[in-house]
């Protein structure tokens, strides 16, 4: 009623623009498998525009509205959108809901709707909730946490009403931006802009999920390499409570023997180029199947390890203490077998990793022949000691030509094992990765080839002159512009 009769002399107003590349990156993540949830406090209209601006919605899809005032009408909604949902899953269409915040706020109440929004919105291609709280995004992941505690979430946002949400994902990424640092902040990880989201899950989330099962799994398997051979030596020795290893060489093992490289290869490892783990959003079906970290996985290094352990409490007591005699008939010393043992289980321990390894490079290469030298080192130092059980041991042992010939046999049959094992499983997933991951250089370097081609094109039509007349003839490339274009 104040506001008549008035001429409007100008308006204000705040861009709300996406970022570069923002479109892109929603589709290659979409392309990966990945379920993209948008919580915005817009409202629908506004929201809807927003997802097909950045490619999170299309006009393919089969768009589910979950709209009401009261649970029931929502209860409805829903029921008639579960409906919907199966008629278009046999049409083969895709799908995307889009649910209104006031819709949330009665759907909260009741723990089965709730449910059902979940149960839906895992079907659709994307979910869109609109005009949403700080508050009810963070009601939103916790509801999906709950619902479906074997998936991961992640939650992205700019702004301080987005740190709820981040606080309540897995992964929180905050983007630092117009809107402050408090998102930034509260995060896990932070960026600039939206499109380093791509990168950070596709490249080193897959990765880093890669590279941390192989060191957690090589952690228990050298450890059941270096234990049990004592277990089995009890069988030997008539459980008499014998250690088959000198017990200060014994703490050496995880400390400095077979440390370091596993280190090295948890953080330079590379198993395909950057470039072509984003280009390829199938390589991250590692993780999204769980074909790396599982219990199988676990007990087959675990089963390795046990294998290994017979060889070594065996072949290096029997091959050493009960077949080898030296000139004046007296055989080896126990502690020799134990010598030979230990040693057997830092070479394999330390050649396991070059079997796993995919980019070999100085520093990861040096770390595993510096373990060995490390070792042969500290042994022969032990050796000078006096006071110490395997004073002259190691000399005794470097002179015997059965030591090398056993080492050599135990370590043969152990990798036999090893190789057996990982032929099944991932192997197979690394071969298709691999081959896949040569196709792309092919096309990378025809694609660089033609680019050539078209340049050279190029260059040789702008080096052509013209009279300007209508039928002259072109004049003839001087010797300077063919020498150029050859």
């Amino acid at each position: 009623d104040i506001e008549r009769e008035m001429l409007l002399v100008g308006a204000t107003a705040i861009e709300d623009k996406l970022q570069d590349c923002v479109g892109e990156t929603i589709s290659e993540l979409m392309r990966a498998g990945i379920r993209v949830w948008v919580l915005t406090g817009d409202k629908i209209e506004t929201a809807i525009n927003i997802g097909f601006s950045c490619k999170l919605l299309n006009e393919n899809q089969e768009r589910l509205i979950i709209e009401g005032s009261n649970l029931e009408e929502v209860r409805n909604a829903l029921v008639k959108a579960a409906q919907r949902q199966e008629e278009v899953r046999r049409e083969k269409r895709e799908m995307a809901m889009v649910i209104s915040g006031e819709a949330l706020i009665h759907a909260m109440k009741d723990s089965a709707v709730a449910s059902f929004i979940v149960d839906i919105g895992e079907n659709c291609k994307a979910v869109v909730a609109c005009r949403v709280s700080p508050k009810q995004k963070q009601e939103v992941v916790t509801l999906v946490r709950e619902q479906r505690p074997e998936m991961i979430t992640l939650a992205i946002g700019d702004g301080a009403n987005d740190v709820n949400m981040i606080i309540a994902a897995h992964v929180g990424v905050g983007i630092k931006g117009v809107e402050g640092q408090q998102a930034a902040r509260a995060a896990d990880y932070s960026f600039g802009e939206f499109k380093h989201l791509r990168r950070l899950v596709l490249l080193h989330g897959r990765e880093s999920y890669r590279r941390n099962t192989e060191l957690i799994l090589y952690n228990f398997y050298k450890n059941m390499l270096l234990v049990l051979p004592q277990f089995w030596f009890g069988f030997i020795n008539g459980f008499s409570a014998q250690v088959i290893y000198d017990q200060f060489v014994f703490q050496f093992f995880n400390v400095f023997y077979a440390s370091l490289p596993i280190v090295l290869f948890a953080v330079l490892d590379e198993e395909a180029p950057p470039e072509i783990l984003l280009h390829d959003v199938k390589a991250y079906e590692v993780g999204q199947r769980d074909k790396l970290f599982n219990l199988t996985r676990y007990w087959q290094q675990l089963g390795i390890g046990g294998l290994q352990a017979i060889g070594v409490a065996f072949f290096g007591f029997y091959g050493m203490e009960m077949n080898f005699a030296y000139q004046n008939g007296e055989v080896t010393h126990y502690w020799i077998s134990g010598l030979v043992a230990f040693t057997a289980c830092v070479l394999i321990a330390n050649l396991k990793i070059f079997l796993f390894t995919n980019s070999f490079n100085v520093v990861s290469v040096s770390a595993i022949l510096l373990s060995v030298v490390v070792y042969f080192f500290t042994i022969y130092i032990f050796n000078l000691v006096e006071e110490l059980d395997l004073k002259g041991f190691f000399t005794e042992m470097a002179l015997s030509p059965m030591f090398y010939v056993a080492t050599l046999l135990l370590i043969g049959a152990t990798t036999f094992i090893d190789l057996g094992f990982t032929r099944w499983g991932y192997f197979d997933d690394k071969m298709e990765l691999a081959e896949r991951v040569s196709a792309e250089h092919r096309e990378m370097k025809e694609q660089r080839l033609n680019k050539v081609l078209i340049g050279r094109t190029l260059i040789k039509q702008s080096l052509k002159t013209y009279t300007g007349f209508a039928f002259a003839q072109e004049e003839p490339l001087t010797k300077e512009q063919m020498e150029f274009t050859n």
